[in-house]
């Protein structure tokens, strides 16, 4: 699988809609006062959603980054946009954050610049599926996000 094809993946997982939306809709105004049916419904809805998460999070971990994919940094409360300069393996790769210019840092906005930092920085793979900063605990380590690119700077600290 190519990196395009993961990424389309996870796109047609998300793009999926509730197939039984107008069924359900129908069954609940002719079950105003059936409690045990209209109960049964929502468990109905509440499991595809469940089922659905798992899918996407699932195609998430399952995303192959390739040289150039805009990715995200995430620093515990912060988030850093960056882009993905080399991959040495399957499961590591080298980032570097890219530049951004604050419009307003109490509101957390942001442009994101395409120029770079000279900073690199390697991620690996976890058996999780989870990428996490090389020499960091996977619990509680800093992790990188491969299907969004994302800065913000808590100013709370």
């Amino acid at each position: 699988m190519t990196s395009e094809e993961s990424f389309a993946r996870l796109d047609a997982i998300r793009a999926e809609k509730y197939p039984y939306e107008e069924r359900d809709r129908e069954e609940w105004r002719a079950n105003a006062d059936n409690p045990k049916k209209r109960a049964e419904i929502s468990r109905r809805r509440s499991d595809w959603i469940e089922a659905q998460d798992r899918r996407e999070n699932e195609a998430i971990k399952a995303l192959i980054p390739r040289v150039g994919l805009p990715c995200t940094v995430y620093y515990y409360t912060d988030r850093h946009a960056a882009t993905i300069t080399k991959i040495l393996s399957p499961n590591k790769v080298v980032v570097q954050d890219n530049l951004v210019e604050c419009e307003d840092f109490y509101s957390g906005k942001y442009i994101i610049l395409p120029e770079l930092e000279p900073r690199e920085q390697v991620f690996t793979k976890r058996r999780n599926g989870i990428w996490i900063l090389e020499g960091h605990p996977t619990k509680d380590g800093v992790s990188l996000l491969l299907h969004y690119q994302s800065h913000y700077i808590d100013p709370h600290f």
